[in-house]
């Protein structure tokens, strides 16, 4: 007997997630293995290549655009980090999301000088040089927009022994605002969910990794439900908001 009229097949046929690439990236004004600002010029270099990668690129001590500073998701960042041995002075650099994810590794360049400027100039040259082209990562951390596309005004409806039930993960998710909505953080912290606010309190709009859905609160907690073919999934979500 058909019980359950669902709001989620009508919200599955008609949102798509626009995920936008990265348009900010934040860079050291002083790496932390030197005692300066702009040791070396090593500074400008690194903002140089970056913005050469078409990016705009701001120190970590800079006002930042009114939309950066209210949303740090919006932004990747880059730092250089320093394994040096006492004949090889190796740097490499590491881009990382609003979450301290690493998304990407330079090759870890080295060098023999014994000269400390023309040694550093080598190491970073060599590793910013090897990021060349590969800066291009999508923002699922700081979606902004919704495209919406028209489709039928039907609603429906599936029988409650359609519903395939999954626990999902026994741990809790933490809640991070973000524009129009929430991300899910697990305590490491990675990013679980994607959430978008609806015009109910108790029904988002909701992306997990490649899964498209809604996530819905009812008597006995919230759940995400999707469907995958004509088959509608519900895992229960432990969150706190």
């Amino acid at each position: 007997m058909k019980k359950v009229v669902l709001i989620i097949a009508l919200f599955l046929s008609c949102i798509s997630f626009a995920q936008e690439s990265y348009k900010y990236i934040i860079i050291p004004s002083q790496f932390s293995f030197f005692t300066e600002t702009n040791k070396y010029g090593l500074n400008e270099l690194t903002k140089s290549f970056f913005q050469s990668e078409g990016l705009e690129v701001y120190y970590d001590n800079e006002k930042f655009p009114d939309e950066l500073s209210k949303n740090r998701c919006l932004t990747l960042y880059a730092n250089a980090v320093e394994s040096n041995t006492m004949f090889l002075t190796k740097i490499h650099f590491e881009i990382k999301d609003c979450t301290n994810k690493v998304l990407l590794k330079s090759e870890l360049a080295t060098s023999r000088e014994k000269q400390y400027k023309v040694a550093y100039t080598q190491t970073f040259r060599q590793a910013l040089s090897s990021l060349k082209g590969k800066i291009n990562f999508k923002n699922v951390d700081a979606i902004e927009k919704i495209e919406v596309v028209e489709t039928p005004k039907e609603v429906v409806e599936v029988s409650k022994n359609e519903i395939i039930s999954n626990t999902g993960a026994a741990n809790t998710l933490f809640a991070i605002p973000i524009v129009n909505g929430y991300k899910l953080v697990n305590d490491k912290p990675e990013t679980i969910f994607i959430l978008k606010k609806t015009s109910a309190d108790n029904i988002f709009i909701a992306q997990k990794d490649s899964k498209s859905g809604v996530l819905m609160k009812k008597s006995s907690g919230w759940f995400f439900e999707y469907y995958e073919g004509d088959k509608l999934f519900s895992e229960k979500v432990e969150v706190k908001f």
